[in-house]
């Protein structure tokens, strides 16, 4: 197969190849036939593992990917592994068909799938503690939650019209954190295992980033589906999902709900029935509650919503640990339900379904605490940043997480080596380097390759730069900006996407410019869930898209529907985020060049990349930040595509 490659590939990537041939508005390009190539040589090498590959967008990263892999994998499995939503779906619904399709008339078949995270699936203990409460779907009809999971073979939350946020997600889905393995009586018929076993049977498994960092960082094992080759496309995310996985948090809300008199109240008819004191359990759950809102009543105090922690506060310590305290003796009367569920001593099955729902809750509730005391120690910074979140209501949540991922992404990736890596995405290197995404990730690939854009960008593209003429920070920049944004989309008929810096500008921006009725429809991030807004942008060709940093990767708007990206700032963290504290403590002055810089110059490459998505289309890029000309020592303008260049003056 070694001599045939070169001529097996260019039955895929030519102007009359199967691709050409099978797919609608397909465009030749070399540089998917030379990455192709690339993707095959190495998957044939006996010796190297690992790969990095660059690919700008509209080179056909996935095909060209997948193409070679399928082809040469034999009784090989893939696991393709992705940051995004937007880009599973188009995996599972489009691209995977397409190619199993196309892959079919070459003589190849293969199997693939979506492997959903816990929390798409029920968890038969915890839903067991759910059979006579009534839930609504989101049409308002009754949920028979009990004859539901009877019936369904799944167990996958997506066969249920839920909202977003249904509390139904947050009572019965599983996780790990809640996982109690081999001694769940349930175990047998777990939704979760049963998907795994599914897995198994496909060659190509889709799955995110958070799954498989999820699963390993748990320390439950290696991943549960097997394979032999791990695809990671939008590999410049791996940091963050990473990080996501690692995340601590314990929430002012979630403690007050696993308290709250009423919830606890449910308990007390099996109590009863096996001995435990009642009146002494709702004691210690009041003073319990009492440490609970005095903790976090400290908490509210002594730090502003987002505020770094860089010390252990010894009173605000002292609180958890009283907390902690009142949990155990909270605790101390229910241990030997617990016991008894766990070794299978239930046999009626309402005792079992109420047992089920005790069980549940102690374990929410050891988890509370293990996070709560994790935060609040301190213990680990500047390699964490700690600090006090935002809550939905009262005094917010403690939160932890580490600064760099390295580590725990090589020892990831170590533990279940893989015969092969292969790391993709549209923004690994800058200026062909690859150093900064390697320190990053621990990741040393021994193969790397970096492909040039098949675009004209002199000629289909040019970048404007304008200065707000308003500092960031100064009271009316946001209405600058909206002003601004505002004449460039009435000037372009819309057909824009506005990337901003921040929800609150997003806000302003959009209110705005609804302000008065133009020639064109406003969508705004939050308007609706983000995969019909996407529709919506796509199907309105005059429409202008207001998001935020969500909506720098992952729009694909080809055509006349998007002629113009307007990007307010350069994406620079506010310097105030406590992750960004604990870099700069932990790197000291060489931080902001060393880390900030090249991750936001990585930022804005994506964002840019939003424009030109085929050989046909033409546009502009707004960039509302003059330090991009004036700071010429910071060279944000050398990963940028090179187009024609000018300054722009806004009157307005």
């Amino acid at each position: 197969m070694v001599s045939q490659g070169k001529a097996l590939l260019e039955d895929f990537f030519t102007p009359s190849g199967y691709l050409a041939r099978r797919l609608d508005k397909y465009e030749y390009r070399p540089q998917q036939l030379t990455f192709a190539a690339a993707v095959h040589r190495f998957l044939l090498d006996p010796v190297k593992s690992t790969m990095a590959a660059e690919a700008p967008p509209g080179v056909g990263k996935t095909f060209a990917v997948l193409i070679p892999a399928i082809m040469e994998a034999e009784d090989r499995n893939i696991l393709f592994l992705t940051a995004s939503i937007a880009l599973q779906e188009q995996l599972i619904d489009k691209d995977l068909p397409k190619l199993r399709s196309i892959l079919g008339k070459a003589g190849k078949s293969f199997s693939y799938g979506l492997l959903k995270g816990r929390g798409n699936y029920a968890c038969l203990r915890r839903a067991a503690a759910l059979s006579n409460m009534f839930f609504h779907s989101s049409d308002e009809t009754p949920l028979d939650l009990s004859r539901w999971l009877g019936e369904t073979e799944s167990g996958d939350f997506s066969e249920l019209s839920l909202p977003s946020g249904h509390p139904l997600f947050l009572q019965a889905a599983a996780s790990a954190g809640n996982c109690i393995g081999a001694g769940c009586p349930f175990r047998s018929r777990c939704f979760v295992i049963q998907s795994f076993r599914n897995a198994q049977d496909w060659q190509v498994v889709v799955a995110n980033y958070h799954l498989f960092f999820s699963h390993i960082l748990s320390g439950k094992g290696s991943f549960p589906v097997r394979y032999d080759w791990l695809v990671c496309d939008e590999a410049h995310r791996i940091p963050d999902a990473a990080r996501s996985a690692a995340t601590v948090e314990a929430g002012s809300e979630h403690g007050r709900a696993l308290l709250r008199p009423r919830a606890l109240s449910g308990f007390e008819p099996l109590f009863s029935r096996h001995d435990v004191n009642v009146t002494l359990f709702r004691e210690r759950a009041a003073e319990s509650r009492e440490y609970l809102d005095a903790l976090f009543a400290l908490a509210e105090l002594r730090y502003r919503q987002g505020e770094g922690i860089t010390a252990c506060d010894e009173e605000l310590l002292h609180k958890g640990e009283e907390l902690a305290g009142a949990f155990d003796k909270l605790l101390s009367p229910v241990r030997a339900l617990e016991d008894r569920f766990m070794s299978g001593g239930f046999e009626h099955d309402s005792d079992l379904g109420e047992a089920a729902s005790v069980v549940n809750w102690i374990d929410d509730l050891n988890e509370f605490r293990r996070s709560a005391l994790w935060c609040l120690k301190v213990g680990s910074f500047p390699n964490w940043g700690y600090w006090r979140g935002s809550g939905a209501k009262g005094a917010g949540t403690l939160m932890s997480a580490p600064v760099v991922c390295s580590e725990i992404i090589r020892n990831a990736l170590s533990s279940e080596a893989p015969d092969k890596n292969v790391m993709v995405s549209a923004t690994l290197a800058l200026d062909g380097d690859f150093s900064f995404w390697s320190r990053e990730t621990g990741v040393r690939p021994e193969e790397k390759l970096v492909v040039e854009s098949p675009f004209d960008f002199e000629n289909q593209m040019e970048i404007l730069v304008a200065d707000v003429g308003v500092p960031v920070a100064a009271q009316g920049y946001d209405e600058r900006v909206g002003r601004i944004v505002s004449k460039l989309c009435d000037d372009n008929g819309g057909r824009s996407l506005v990337l901003l810096s921040s929800t609150r500008l997003l806000r302003s921006v959009a209110g705005h410019m609804r302000g008065r009725e133009r020639a064109y429809e406003v969508l705004a991030q939050g308007d609706m869930p983000q995969r019909e807004l996407l529709r919506r942008f796509r199907e309105t060709e005059t429409s202008a898209l207001l998001g935020c940093v969500s909506f720098r990767e992952g729009v694909d708007v080809p055509g006349d529907g998007l002629t113009q990206v307007i990007i307010d700032r350069i994406p620079f963290p506010h310097p105030n985020d406590p992750l960004i504290q604990a870099r700069n403590a932990l790197e000291g002055q060489k931080a902001f060049v060393k880390t900030t810089l090249p991750n936001a110059k990585m930022f804005l490459r994506q964002a840019v990349g939003r424009l030109i998505r085929g050989a046909s289309d033409r546009g502009r890029v707004v960039l509302l930040d003059g330090r991009i000309l004036d700071r010429g020592d910071w060279k944000v303008l050398e990963t940028l595509p090179r187009c024609r260049l000018r300054r722009l003056n806004i009157k307005i």
